[in-house]
């Protein structure tokens, strides 16, 4: 699968569960089925956590800055669906990495936005370079449902052959979790959707996190 598919997928997740300036986010709240419990037996929660860079891979690290928000299960849970996120966009092959995402992601949505693309060998375009994130508020959205908001300063990460700064360095996504059982007879918090530059929490954190957002490597 070639570097188009990459682009794809890279659009898949950041534009899911979306919505326009002016509008409140959509969470989706399709029942997901069994999550991750068609995770093969080979590899579990446990095993999944551990194979993902938490802080990142070498050519993108990630400075988790300290936050007043205790770590609770929804923010660990979102902590790893980010690291995942740019851990699968610094990388060339998605083989070893698309698997993890069974256990980080719900069904519906590893179905719909990383399984099309477990066989990706040649991201043409990776990106790279440090990243520093906030947590910045965690709020129920329903019934075992979670949203978790982060500033990341992604002032020094770049795609492949982008050298410029970006204009806006300071960057708000929210990841929109579930707690669902899984095929390992436990429930997790798993994300069902996420925001990438979540303009609807501008007003509530956008000052914050721009003043936020100025380091250096």
């Amino acid at each position: 699968m070639r570097a188009a598919a990459v682009v794809a997928v890279t659009v898949a997740l950041a534009t899911a569960g979306c919505t326009g300036p002016d509008e409140p986010p959509k969470v989706d709240t399709t029942p997901s089925g069994a999550a991750s419990g068609a995770a093969p037996s080979s590899m579990t929660f446990e095993e999944a956590y551990r194979r993902l860079p938490i802080d990142g891979p070498p050519n993108a690290p990630i400075t988790w800055e300290k936050s007043s928000t205790p770590d609770s299960g929804e923010v660990l849970a979102a902590r790893r669906s980010l690291a995942f996120w740019y851990w699968q966009g610094s990388a060339t092959d998605w083989t070893a990495i698309v698997p993890v995402g069974r256990f980080l992601f719900t069904d519906r949505f590893y179905q719909q936005s990383l399984a099309p693309f477990a066989d990706v060998t040649d991201n043409e375009e990776p990106s790279s370079g440090p990243l520093w994130v906030k947590t910045m508020g965690v709020e129920k959205t329903g019934p075992d449902q979670a949203r978790v908001t982060f500033c990341t300063d992604r002032g020094h990460w770049r795609d492949a052959g982008v050298s410029a700064v970006p204009q806006d360095r300071a960057n708000l996504e929210s990841y929109l979790l579930k707690y669902e059982q899984t095929g390992d007879g436990e429930r997790h918090w798993l994300t069902d959707s996420l925001i990438d530059n979540a303009v609807d929490r501008e007003a509530q954190y956008g000052a914050e996190c721009t003043k936020w957002a100025q380091h250096r490597p």
